[in-house]
């Protein structure tokens, strides 16, 4: 399953420059947006479309940025997929189910905490660490969620060279396991980089990979391509599109997130 949001983070965070030297101490910002994805997810004889609404605040002090995301969550499928965002698991493809239902309501809310590392010389390149929770409040009755506890423990890399950014990513995801289902800790990978076309303008594209959590679905690997626009000092604007190059990514997915900061 995509991780849309950690890309989107990422993207905030190379189009406003580096966190260490120009974020604001005691800087809130707050942040919503629409995801949309679909995909037969390499075997399903119907798609599975998923609708993300997340609602994301964040508090940057010091070398430290704390963030809360509450989501809204539709997903019409035959049931093979559970949950979205961060925290979407494919739990399996080749299914027979011929029909789909249409379930939404709260998804499961991701609790985070990073710190922007200070014994690598900037000139080399900037390390940001973060830990992640999230709470199983999505109803896994209704397939929104897998009504466990998940933990991810991230690193950020990144090096500006004049108007290029690249970066990368590395995690490690710890899935809590569902009743009668066995899910797999997991590894994702990500690399791109980030081009300033203006001050209020940058673009950028990734390649992202994660591991399969079940042993009958199939790893993930994206390519994600992102414009974020800043309109003044306090609102900017991203767009996203993605495309799934292997069968545990969903076809197709495309979103815009809105951030305000005071």
């Amino acid at each position: 399953m995509r991780t849309t949001f950690k890309q989107l983070s990422l993207a905030l965070l190379l189009a406003t420059g580096s966190s260490t030297a120009m974020a604001e101490e005691g800087q809130w910002a707050f942040s919503t947006g629409i995801d949309y994805s679909s995909g037969d997810y390499g075997g399903d004889p119907v798609d599975t479309d998923i609708t993300f609404v997340p609602f994301t605040s964040s508090y940057k002090t010091g070398q430290w940025k704390f963030k809360a995301t509450v989501p809204w969550v539709r997903i019409i499928g035959p049931g093979t997929v559970v949950g979205a965002g961060d925290g979407g698991v494919v739990i399996g493809n080749s299914s027979s189910q011929m029909t789909r239902t249409n379930e939404s309501g709260l998804g499961d809310i991701w609790l985070s905490a990073s710190y922007e590392t200070q014994f690598i010389p900037p000139e080399l390149f900037y390390l940001d660490l973060t830990g992640k929770i999230k709470l199983p409040t999505a109803d896994e009755d209704k397939g929104l969620g897998t009504g466990e506890t998940d933990y991810t423990l991230q690193a950020d890399l990144f090096k500006p060279l004049g108007q290029f950014t690249p970066f990368a990513t590395v995690a490690y995801k710890i899935k809590g396991d569902p009743s009668g289902i066995n899910l797999d800790n997991v590894f994702y990978l990500s690399g791109g980089s980030d081009f300033r076309v203006s001050d209020n303008s940058n673009i950028g594209a990734s390649l992202d990979y994660q591991e399969a959590s079940t042993s009958s679905s199939d790893d993930s690997l994206d390519l994600f391509a992102y414009l974020n626009q800043k309109i003044n000092g306090n609102w900017s604007y991203t767009f996203y599109g993605y495309k799934g190059l292997e069968d545990g990514s969903p076809d197709y997915g495309l979103g815009l997130q809105t951030t305000y900061k005071p």
